[in-house]
């Protein structure tokens, strides 16, 4: 049933802010996204509790990737730090499982240079900054998100 069907977002964590904005424009047009957990580690923890909690936040969004209610990703790939169109290893890493779990794959601006060759390959399609060219797959080709 397409309302069960939810798309998941991904990004550097610098870029969450951009990520709720992205989430709320897909909201107003009944698209469900899920975000990644925002980084709250006590200022406190250790090397250990930090390396743990990062590790197990990426399990948990690993796991949405996954689940077979998940139509796509979207990745929040923003400018960083001067790199255009940054695309992060943590932000790799989930394009690769969406990409092996038979999930589309949307990168909101394009592809970077140093991984178009893979991201071509995968299939990632680019958004350009036109997160409308997302609404309009996602509502009138749904066999363009079809999970595998």
């Amino acid at each position: 049933m397409i309302s069960e069907r939810r798309i998941v977002l991904c990004g550097s964590m610098r870029a969450f802010e951009a990520m709720l904005q992205v989430r709320n424009q897909l909201a107003e047009d009944g698209i469900t996204a899920i975000l990644p957990d925002e980084d709250c580690v006590s200022i406190r923890a250790s090397a250990a509790q930090l390396e743990a909690h990062k590790r197990d936040a990426s399990l948990r969004h690993f796991s949405c990737i996954q689940e077979d209610q998940t139509a796509a990703i979207l990745v929040v790939n923003i400018d960083k730090d001067g790199a255009r169109d940054y695309i992060g290893p943590n932000s790799f890493a989930e394009i690769a499982v969406a990409f092996a779990a038979g999930r589309a794959v949307y990168l909101l601006q394009s592809i970077p240079s140093q991984y178009e060759d893979e991201l071509r390959a995968w299939g990632v399609r680019e958004l350009r900054g036109e997160i409308s060219r997302f609404r309009t797959e996602y509502w009138n080709n749904p066999s363009l998100l079809a999970s595998a």
